[in-house]
């Protein structure tokens, strides 16, 4: 019996791409608040990039040290069950808002939200709202703001971050095709 040089492959099949270790062992792996501190980065030529990360910085920084002062204040009046949970909820927030506003930051393209087409522009704005209202609630910390309306306007600001974040989860609109 004759082996005929058709049945066998003549040329081997690609090589797979170099994996890492969570690539290989984990298929299908997913992180919920995965994203890349270089959207921090001030390293950058693009002043409206620039702007939108320091809107995102300050915004954050101002909301970790709002959470940094709650924490010395539990732990001033003796309450250690208060500053146990306010140190848990300080981390927790931290990297929820990081996580937040870094999708706020990066997103690209043009969402509808309610009929209206929500692009970069108004991504901006948010950022630059939110980033005026904090450094305003931290004058009001120390300014003898109340506690009613910090409390409104910190879960308020939070509320509205996570929303905003939100939406730039989203798959962004395709343009019109007139083809």
């Amino acid at each position: 019996m004759a082996v005929h040089s058709s049945s066998f492959p003549q040329e081997l099949p690609p090589r797979p791409e170099q994996t890492t270790w969570r690539q290989r062992n984990c298929p299908g792996f997913r992180t919920c608040w995965g994203f890349s501190w270089k959207a921090y980065s001030l390293a950058t030529s693009d002043w409206p990039v620039l702007a939108r990360r320091i809107c995102m910085i300050l915004t954050l920084g101002i909301r970790t040290a709002l959470s940094i002062l709650g924490v010395i204040s539990n732990a001033y009046s003796g309450s250690i069950g208060g500053m146990v949970i306010g140190i848990i909820l300080a981390i927790l927030g931290f990297l929820f808002v990081a996580w937040c506003l870094a999708c706020i930051g990066e997103a690209t393209g043009t969402r509808k939200v309610l009929g209206v087409n929500v692009g970069r522009w108004h991504f901006d704005i948010f950022l630059l709202a939110s980033a005026l209202i904090h450094i305003g609630v931290l004058i009001g910390f120390f300014g003898g703001m109340g506690n009613t309306g910090f409390l409104i306007s910190w879960y308020g600001m939070w509320i509205l971050i996570s929303a905003v974040a939100w939406i730039t989860t989203w798959a962004p609109e395709q343009p019109n095709s007139y083809v």
